[in-house]
């Protein structure tokens, strides 16, 4: 039985606790509400007092010196190679390289035999001395025939002049009555005839300087042709003698003793390695850091390294890269760098100081000039303009700043150049 009133004791205090529980929790409540309007109206008082430093936050940043240097990858390229082809024809007789020799310009690398060549070259040469003194002769010729010409002409003008004085004689007698008209015309005769002469004299002189020029031309048209034939002879004889063009390294021979060979034929292939050249190709945006005469370090897989010079850089990009070709030319007189060689490129531009940034703080200018906002010792927002140095996976280096700066990182666009802002 007492067991019972106790159940029952509880059960009535339970209800009575479940009846109650409403009231004190809307107590709570209530409090729990009126204290978080007060927490509100405190930050919100707060905030009005520190309103620039909500809408402001700056950080100081120190520069550091950036290495502006372009690293890039490159191939090994020769300075030059040729096929050397025969320029005649013949059989080799004489074989003076294999693959791999070094060989300096003007070496010999075969020859060719001569056959009948120095023959056909001595009787083109005996053709020419005998053209030679043919025009020689013509000419000696043409000097005579001018001065015996000229002393018929001589005679003639006086003969002129002295059957003038007899015409003129006997017709001064025949008005008088006292000449005969037979003598009359004998001088008349004589006269004509000495003119005739004179003028076939100064005839045979025009006759004299046209023949001349007509056998001198094709005379010396001739000797033109011999000479002409001779060259080529003596061009064709040298041409048995094949020679390195260049210094150079054999990479190829193509002929053997006793091969007969004819013009085109190629006899060996030569590259030249030195001065060796890398080719590499820049972007649009590392184009204008680099000119013609720029310093570059070559490196290749067994760390061989090499200093060069760019000595070419493309004026039109690549249609598919959008890059530009460059060539830089390095020293190999030791032959260590070989052609097609893949190499590191280290293209040295000076130093810079420089700041790294989040690219988020960057603003523009109304003129469109991009910068970043600071605030100098006075408490004053001072803009900057800027420039890209690089950027890395975790910022972005810039220059244009002073060495020690103040930089605002949250609020930039809320403030203005000039304006004051309170600590």
């Amino acid at each position: 039985m007492k067991k019972s009133i106790f159940i029952a004791f509880i059960i009535a205090l339970l209800v009575v606790a479940w009846f109650l529980s409403p009231i004190f929790l809307n107590q709570n409540n209530y409090n729990k509400d009126e204290l978080s309007e007060s927490e509100k109206n405190l930050q919100s008082e707060n905030k009005k007092d520190n309103l620039n430093e909500i809408i402001v936050e700056s950080t100081l940043s120190k520069y550091q010196v950036i290495d502006q240097s372009i690293y890039l990858q490159g191939q090994t390229k020769s300075n030059r190679s040729i096929d050397i082809k025969s320029e005649t024809t013949g059989n080799v007789i004489n074989k003076y390289f294999k693959r791999g020799d070094k060989v300096d310009k003007n070496d010999i690398l075969i020859n060719i035999s001569i056959e009948n060549r120095n023959e056909l070259l001595s009787s083109l040469k005996k053709e020419l001395e005998k053209i030679k003194k043919e025009i020689s002769l013509i000419k000696e010729t043409k000097k005579n025939n001018i001065i015996k010409t000229n002393e018929q002409i001589k005679v003639h003008n006086e003969q002129i002049k002295l059957y003038q004085i007899e015409f003129n004689t006997a017709k001064e007698l025949i008005d008088k009555g006292l000449g005969s008209e037979s003598k009359l015309n004998l001088a008349s005769f004589n006269l004509t005839q000495a003119k005739t002469n004179l003028t076939q004299a100064k005839t045979n002189l025009k006759e004299i300087d046209i023949n001349y020029k007509s056998n001198s031309i094709s005379l010396e048209s001739q000797l033109e042709n011999v000479k002409s034939r001779i060259k080529n002879i003596q061009i064709d004889i040298d041409n048995t003698k094949i020679k390195a063009p260049f210094n150079g390294i054999v990479k190829s021979s193509f002929v053997e003793e006793g091969n007969y060979i004819r013009p085109g034929d190629i006899i060996a292939n030569i590259v030249d390695l030195n001065p060796i050249k890398i080719q590499g190709y820049l972007s649009e945006t590392d184009i204008n850091k680099v000119n013609l005469g720029t310093k570059a370090n070559i490196t290749i897989s067994n760390n061989l390294k090499k200093d060069g010079i760019i000595t070419f850089i493309s004026p039109v990009a690549e249609t598919n890269t959008r890059t530009f070709e460059f060539i830089i030319e390095a020293d190999n007189s030791d032959l260590l760098f070989k052609s097609g060689l893949t190499t590191s490129i280290t293209i040295g531009i000076n130093s810079v100081k420089a700041h790294k940034i989040s690219p988020s703080i960057l603003t523009l200018k109304d003129d469109g000039t991009v910068g970043i906002k600071t605030i100098n010792k006075d408490n004053k927002v001072v803009f900057y303009p800027t420039e890209k140095v690089k950027d890395t996976i975790d910022g972005m280096w810039v220059k244009g700043l002073p060495d020690d700066v103040e930089i605002i990182i949250t609020g930039q666009e809320y403030v203005n150049e000039g304006q004051i802002i309170e600590n």
